[in-house]
């Protein structure tokens, strides 16, 4: 009876087991998502289709990422404990996805990211040369994964991005 209790409560794995099934007992739906896959042709349509249990909340907005963010309430993202969704949208195109997780699992998170696939040529695991220093980024089929690297600081957020590659330059009329 102690063995199973002392890795509950005293072994990373077993709080993040734990932590996940309170999350889901609370009715907080899981995101599972391959944000590596991700691409600026996902519509909101796509997204509360291929996501269901995500109760989105959508509104129009003014910032650098879209005119329009939907958000919702998550227990999880790919088996690590989370909180929250963001969806930016530019037009009907998805531009960034922010994932709100929990701090205690920064590391376990940063890990995720550098074991992801890369897009095909981008080189090794290591921050891109555009990165700038304290954040960990990863070039992805068609856009880029961004999010703090090395410990999290009292008032750093949790959160891993993923952003879209910038449109093709408009082509001059003929």
């Amino acid at each position: 009876m102690l063995g199973p209790l002392y890795w509950m409560l005293f072994t990373p794995d077993g709080q993040r087991r734990t932590d996940l099934a309170l999350l889901s007992l609370l009715g907080r739906p899981a995101f599972d998502a391959a944000l590596d896959a991700f691409n600026d042709r996902l519509t909101e349509s796509t997204i509360r289709a291929t996501f269901p249990a995500l109760a989105l909340q959508c509104a129009a907005t003014r910032i650098p990422f879209g005119d329009r963010r939907c958000t919702a309430a998550i227990g999880s993202f790919n088996q690590y404990p989370a909180r929250a969704v963001a969806f930016y949208f530019q037009g009907e195109g998805l531009r960034a996805v922010k994932v709100l997780y929990q701090p205690a699992y920064h590391a376990q998170v940063r890990a995720w990211m550098q074991q992801t696939p890369g897009r095909v040529g981008a080189g090794d695991t290591g921050p891109s040369p555009a990165a700038p220093a304290g954040v960990a980024s990863r070039l992805v089929a068609a856009g880029t994964l961004v999010m703090k690297d090395g410990p999290l600081g009292r008032t750093d957020e949790a959160a891993l991005l993923w952003i879209s590659d910038p449109p093709p330059p408009a082509r001059p009329a003929d």
